[in-house]
């Protein structure tokens, strides 16, 4: 019994320690915002000339990216259009890699206005819709 009352008393100081100790934390919630729309990637170049190059003939944004020229083709969020989009370059023979990304509510207000157009016309034209798309995007970057 004498050695186990010292355990006990240990054992309710430490959690009263505790108790008052964490009570002081503040308690906060950290939400992760979900990824809301994909950037449809052409190329990724160490040389900028070879970004430009990709860019001008087949089309698409040159951003720089942790030390990288990436080619951007497309921004969007709606999966017919990156249907479209994604099989127009399979049919084109033009490699593609789909990277989730999240847009500000307000980005993503503008990006839709052309994507509902971008739906109502005709293929042809989706692809001038979606040269718009990109100059939004690379506004808001």
């Amino acid at each position: 019994m004498k050695k186990i009352l010292p355990v006990v008393l240990a054992v309710i100081t430490g959690c009263t320690c505790a108790f008052i100790l964490f009570k002081k934390v503040e308690k906060e919630t950290i939400l992760e915002t979900p990824e809301n729309a994909v950037a449809i990637q052409i190329g990724v170049f160490t040389k900028k000339e070879n970004a430009i190059a990709m860019s001008e003939n087949y089309g698409g944004l040159v951003l720089e990216d942790e030390g990288v020229y990436r080619v951007y083709y497309s921004v969007l969020s709606k999966s017919d259009n990156i249907d479209f989009i994604t099989n127009y370059l399979k049919n084109n023979g033009i490699n593609y890699y789909i990277k989730k990304i999240t847009l500000s509510d307000e980005t993503l207000d503008k990006l839709s206005e052309y994507e509902e157009l971008m739906e109502k016309t005709k293929d042809t034209a989706k692809i001038t819709v979606n040269k718009e798309l990109l100059k939004i995007y690379e506004e808001v970057i």
